[in-house]
């Protein structure tokens, strides 16, 4: 199927060829990085030159761009023109109307070898993908190679899902200023683009999908809104993107942390279940969410389940409400279990603030997005909050027995 270009890429297109730096933000999957790579590809046809698109890791360029976007652009809008790429230095050649030959090159600011390499070239285009997951101080440098005497109009594109409003993107297009808190006069120009504006490319049942995800998820992944941090939670968007882009060592201690439901009705909480690891940096790594509304017998299975197929060390619960029911159950299951039992002996905000720090501190990773968790950490208030938070509440129990030192526990070892 050939491409045809909607309103919303029209007035895309429009600002990208306008403006020294553009960028288009938005929901997800709302098209926003093909109509980038095509507008790249046609500039490296009209005169010869070099192009750099880079996201933030070139393992993720590779899979995402290399694999599956770049190949989709060229067969819908190129279909004629003979575009090699070359797989083994990861860039594409493209013949250019002047009789020239034109590159596009795929980069990651991650691979410091491989990013000085890129950056020993000048291009006539950058095209900072997923930007924001680049820190600032990248972007800046990328800035430094957009210098090619080509003859084409010198261009930095950018596009994300939008973060929150400290972020960079949000402060240089919509404030007028860097990071460093000083003005600029940038050509800047954006265009939100959203998951309605691309509803013929999307599989059945996506807007659906993402209709249901968590309010603050919803706003960004569905309506493309840049978010508010909200006031007297103790994480920020700008922490969860910290994490989330965060590399880890290997890892030398995994814990199940439960904080468990101890009813099973509409009314009840959910069962926090979050699998984390102790890394051999001594750095956290929230491994990923399990939480659930179930029986006391369905979220113990799932407890167990999580335990035995990532090899953790141990399970940390909560057994304030629950006492003994807790580690009976798991031992029902499995008995050889270690089981490190702990009780809230302070306010869930003193239990918190130590957790929240080591975010501060860039000391913890997330090895994948957890909508779920992450909406909870960003959203919740704790010193009003109605309904427990047991998602948040069991991250804060894996880590503070992994990082933050000895709670006040008993230890059963089945």
């Amino acid at each position: 199927m050939l491409f045809t270009k909607t309103a919303k890429q029209v007035e895309a297109i429009d600002v990208l060829n306008s403006r020294r730096h553009a960028l288009l933000f938005g929901g997800s999957r709302s098209g926003k990085t093909f109509i980038i790579l095509r507008n790249v590809f046609l500039r490296a046809l009209k005169r010869k030159s070099k192009h750099l698109v880079v996201r933030f890791r070139y393992n993720h360029a590779r899979v995402s761009l290399a694999h599956e976007t770049i190949p989709m652009v060229l067969e819908r809008c190129f279909p004629k023109v003979p575009i090699r790429e070359n797989k083994a230095d990861g860039y594409w050649t493209v013949p250019s109307a002047d009789g020239g030959e034109s590159e596009v090159w795929l980069g990651g600011t991650d691979d410091q070898d491989r990013i000085e390499k890129l950056l020993g070239s000048e291009y006539s285009t950058v095209y900072a993908n997923e930007c924001s997951q680049i820190p600032f101080d990248a972007i800046v440098l990328l800035w430094t190679r957009v210098a090619e005497d080509s003859g084409l109009e010198l261009r930095h594109y950018y596009d994300c899902n939008p973060p929150g409003k400290k972020h960079w993107t949000y402060l240089m297009f919509f404030e007028g200023r860097l990071p460093d808190e000083s003005t600029h006069d940038l050509d800047v120009g954006s265009v939100r683009v959203n998951p309605r504006d691309n509803v013929e490319n999307l599989p059945r049942g996506y807007l659906s999908a993402l209709k249901r995800l968590p309010k603050r998820q919803k706003m960004r992944f569905l309506k493309g809104l840049y978010l508010d941090d909200v006031e007297g939670a103790l994480w920020t968007d700008r922490m969860i993107n910290a994490a989330k882009v965060k590399r880890h060592a290997d890892f030398r201690k995994t814990v199940v942390a439960v904080d468990p439901s101890v009813s099973n009705n509409p009314k009840s909480d959910e069962c926090g279940i979050v699998l984390a690891s102790l890394d051999e940096n001594r750095e956290g790594v929230v491994r990923g969410d399990f939480s659930l509304k179930a029986s006391t017998k369905r979220w113990a299975q799932r407890v167990v389940s999580v335990y035995e197929t990532y090899q953790a060390n141990e399970i940390v619960a909560e057994v304030n409400n629950g006492g003994d029911l807790v580690k009976d159950v798991i031992h029902n299951i499995n008995p050889s279990i270690k089981v490190h039992t702990v009780h809230a002996a302070t306010g869930k905000i003193a239990r918190a603030e130590p957790v929240s720090m080591l975010y501060e501190q860039n000391k913890v990773a997330h090895a994948k997005s957890m909508p779920e968790l992450e909406s909870e950490l960003t959203e919740t208030v704790l010193d009003s909050v109605k309904r427990s938070p047991n998602r948040l509440d069991a991250l804060v129990w894996a880590l503070t027995h992994l990082m933050v030192g000895k709670t006040r526990t008993r230890i059963h070892i089945g």
